[in-house]
């Protein structure tokens, strides 16, 4: 059984300073801080995702342009510092 799911676009800045822009796939009726804050995840997925700055990422010793996309980010919560919905006229956000 498939679960409906709103289709979030975020920012993210990390506690490394590289930012995520993507979108995050929340259970209908939730939230974005209601996502964040279940504690039984420790991972968000952001999908159609793309990382700026990703070259001082230290934890993951990655070496990469100054821009790189990405299909899909697994992200642990605790590397998040800032997230921001993206509000706006995007013809992707929407219910899945």
């Amino acid at each position: 059984m498939k679960i409906p799911k709103n289709k979030i676009r975020v920012n993210i800045v990390c506690m490394d300073h590289s930012f995520i822009r993507g979108y995050v796939h929340v259970d209908e009726g939730l939230r974005l801080m209601d996502f964040l804050n279940t504690r039984d995840q420790h991972f968000i997925v952001v999908t159609e995702a793309s990382a700026q700055n990703i070259g001082d990422i230290r934890s993951f010793k990655l070496v990469s342009e100054l821009t790189k996309r990405h299909g899909i980010i697994a992200l642990n919560k605790d590397s998040i510092k800032w997230i921001e919905e993206v509000k706006g006229k995007d013809k992707d956000q929407g219910q899945l």
